[in-house]
């Protein structure tokens, strides 16, 4: 499904970047399990049913980190990680003191983006799943280049798919949809379509491992939008609904912009917070 508008980056002829020789597999330093899945996702993914489940109630505490590590004989690193995606995902809250307590069920929450620093972000691109239902190549037109903060000109590969929370309850579907979000990738990333396809890692994770690169720099755009008919129907969503357009820009070390992800969020799937400290 691309974009009506052309697009296109890059008048200045850059040095492609070709993949890595081979591709080391890691993933938040926690072990992946026979599936591919990370440690902490089956964690998180078990919380979650036992939540649906009533084991815990709303209100109710989530056992300790020290109490997951023993139950599930992970470290602390996997159990904090479960139980962001948790947090993230509006079912639990941490409490100074408190500890860890139940707010919503699955279903009923909004999942919540909360941001302080660009691990954060790129955070947000591991826990959730990102389907993608196309790939081909645009060309950037001008108007979507300036926005990007790209040059019109060259072919982009182009990837369009829907972002779902993590699974919850007894299933091993996908949750609920968050977004949609259409991918641009860098002409100097070479055969990025085909490693699209086969990719098993957050978009991003892919590239930096790949292609030996590193993205140390994120901007993001946000802006107030309705729902097109489009998006509405591919998040079964009504038409004209409020929604929270995203724009990222993923830089690396060098300053070459890499990525850019543009996601249409309807408004009651999704809250982003953002904590500033002086």
């Amino acid at each position: 499904m691309p974009p009506k508008s052309n697009p296109s980056v890059s008048g200045t002829k850059k040095a492609p970047v070709k993949p890595a020789a081979s591709r080391s597999a890691e993933d938040d330093a926690t072990p992946l399990a026979d599936n591919g899945q990370p440690r902490y996702l089956q964690i998180a993914r078990e919380l979650t049913r036992a939540i649906a489940d009533g084991r815990y109630a709303i209100g109710a505490h989530l056992p300790t980190e020290a109490e997951l590590c023993e139950r599930f004989d992970i470290s602390r690193f996997t159990a904090r990680a479960a139980v962001q995606v948790l947090a993230t995902g509006g079912l639990v809250t941490r409490r100074k003191r408190a500890g860890t307590i139940v707010i919503a069920a699955p279903g009923d929450a909004s999942y919540t983006q909360r941001v302080s620093s660009v691990n954060d972000l790129l955070q947000y691109a591991r826990d959730t799943e990102l389907r993608l239902l196309y790939i081909g190549k645009v060309a950037l037109g001008v108007e979507q280049a300036r926005d990007y903060g790209a040059e019109a000109g060259a072919d982009w590969t182009f990837a369009f798919g829907i972002r779902y929370e993590p699974p919850g309850r007894r299933s091993s579907k996908p949750g609920r949809a968050i977004c949609v979000t259409r991918l641009f990738l860098n002409p100097i990333l070479e055969g990025i379509g085909e490693r699209l396809r086969d990719r098993k890692t957050a978009v991003y994770a892919m590239i930096e491992s790949d292609y030996n690169v590193s993205v140390n720099r994120v901007e993001q755009d946000l802006h107030g939008v309705v729902l097109g008919s489009d998006d509405a129907a591919n998040l079964d969503a009504e038409v004209g609904a409020p929604a929270l357009r995203i724009v990222r820009r993923y830089f690396d070390d060098e300053g070459r912009l890499l990525e850019v992800a543009d996601s249409v969020h309807p408004s009651d799937r999704f809250v982003y917070r953002m904590q500033l400290t002086r």
